[in-house]
């Protein structure tokens, strides 16, 4: 199939970096992107993974100084996830530099298993971002391969990306998809019909293509993640050099979690959660609650609420004949991790790199749902870890992810050979962080329990006294890594001199 014009359906931040992707990398096909006037954007702000960052800068072509100050957007260096195992208890999931990615965190497990030490320790002791985070420093630590992200809002992203594009833009409403088998032939909008050889489905969880025209089946994982409702608001800075933090804070609330992610002139937040355990009315009181602890009654009072429904679960195939579909439309996990975004990069530029020439053929559709199909299912797992592993059971939904929650055996797999699975997404230190913050027993930490070729378990007094002496370099790495986070700027000033000038 040729591929000489493609109409994007629904415009946001999905459909407006497939324009400008198309734009950069398939210059000559004619691209039509249609919206409705009629929807509102939320734009509380969006969270994003190293990934995202560098499909900004290299598939989008997106200069971080004219694109950051636009957005609103920050800097991000890691993920911390509070009372998630237990209240009380960090976990955080740290970006890391080219030369601790090559540290083995496992023998600071070897230190765990022989001296009572703290989660904290294995954070301080491995990664920067750790000291960025916990003391509100960032730098981009140029030259040492550092990789961050970024927090940004998502709606103004969708208006730089509008700015730059070059293509027919439409604003109208469509009124019918005519189709033939599994390919669209047009959209009928209330202006115009348009035709195309390619379809791209932006319409989010309504997925007029995908789902009302072309009727894929969605299969859902709502088994496995009950979350399916955010509230979500905006909070004013009141002291922005204390409040603008280098990480997305996730705290674990009663049926859920609350998110925190600072913008340049605000804080955007939400609180995910479950119907099933909690309904609208306690679910806003509860979180009504947390922002009046963390922040001030005053500010609470004066926010505006909005209630936004999900599912989990991806369609079966986000790419049918001459339809591609784009998150939220193709398929969602959740929030945690903050992936979405990711997932729709991800998409991009596969499919571009899927039809550079131009063209596609069944085999190539084929190979690229493949592809997604592996990221998602490995998304999905690893943000299962972050549940099934809770030590809580203060309130009935996480008595249920703690004793109730039934996995897949895919998850099984992916926990107890996970040493063996290739991982296009989370790389091994990723899950490391995980998996040492919640006291995972898998058999890759158990492998891993040996000094110089001899098990852990059974060794002399003496010869553990050894092992400790041979660790203290992981103390000195420590007061290191403290000491250069210390000598940083705050996250606030180092974007009012590398940004916001």
């Amino acid at each position: 199939m040729k591929i000489n014009s493609v109409c994007i359906v629904g415009g946001g931040s999905s459909g407006w970096m497939m324009a400008i992707a198309l734009n950069n990398h398939l210059p000559n096909v004619d691209i039509t992107l249609v919206e409705s006037p009629n929807v509102p954007t939320v734009g509380v702000g969006e969270s994003t993974i190293p990934y995202t960052s560098f499909f900004i800068r290299d598939i989008l072509g997106f200069k971080e100084e004219e694109w950051m100050p636009f957005c609103n957007a920050s800097y991000k260096a890691a993920i911390r996830f509070c009372d998630f195992s237990q209240k009380g208890q960090n976990i955080y999931h740290p970006f890391w530099n080219d030369e601790e990615s090559d540290y083995n965190g496992f023998e600071w497990a070897i230190k765990k298993h022989l001296v009572d030490t703290p989660i904290e320790d294995y954070y301080s002791t491995n990664f920067i971002t750790y000291h960025m985070s916990e003391n509100n420093k960032f730098s981009k630590l140029e030259g040492e391969g550092f990789k961050y992200a970024h927090h940004l809002d998502a709606s103004k992203f969708g208006e730089y990306c509008k700015s730059k594009f070059k293509g027919k833009h439409i604003l109208a409403n469509v009124k019918h998809v005519k189709t033939n088998g599994s390919n669209i032939v047009s959209v009928t909008t209330d202006k115009e019909v348009i035709k195309a050889d390619m379809f791209i489905d932006c319409t989010g969880f309504h997925g007029l293509l995908i789902d009302k025209a072309l009727h894929e089946p969605f299969e859902s994982i709502s088994d496995t993640l009950l979350n399916d409702t955010a509230i979500t608001c905006r909070m004013p800075y009141a002291d922005k050099d204390k409040e603008l933090e280098p990480f997305t804070d996730c705290t674990a609330l009663g049926s859920g979690w609350a998110w925190n992610i600072p913008l340049w002139s605000r804080v955007g937040s939400g609180y995910v959660y479950s119907s099933r355990f909690q309904n609208e009315d306690g679910a806003k009181k509860e979180y009504k609650d947390y922002l009046t602890k963390r922040f001030d009654k005053k500010r609470v009072s004066d926010l505006e609420f909005n209630v936004v429904k999900f599912k989990t679960g991806k369609y079966k195939r986000g790419w049918v004949g001459n339809c591609l579909a784009l998150t939220l439309a193709s398929g969602f996990i959740e929030p945690l991790e903050s992936t979405g975004l990711a997932l729709a990069c991800f998409q991009i530029e596969n499919f571009i790199n899927t039809v550079l020439n131009k063209e596609y053929s069944s085999f190539k559709r084929t190979c690229y749902n493949e592809k997604v199909d592996e990221v998602f299912h490995e998304i999905h797992n690893f943000v299962l870890l972050h549940y099934v592993n809770s030590q809580r059971e203060d309130t009935p939904y996480w008595k249920y992810m703690k004793n109730e929650l039934e996995t897949t055996r895919d998850f099984s797999k992916y926990v107890q050979n996970i040493e063996k699975q290739k991982h296009a997404w989370f790389p091994t230190k990723s899950r490391e962080c995980i998996m040492l913050g919640f006291n995972i027993s898998s058999e890759y930490s158990k492998h891993h329990l040996t000094w110089h070729d001899k098990p852990i378990v059974g060794l002399t007094e003496q010869f553990k006294e050894g092992i400790l002496e041979e660790l203290k370099y992981l103390e000195k790495r420590k007061a290191d890594k403290q000491k250069q986070a210390s000598q940083m700027d705050s996250l606030n000033q180092y974007l009012l001199n590398e940004i916001y000038l």
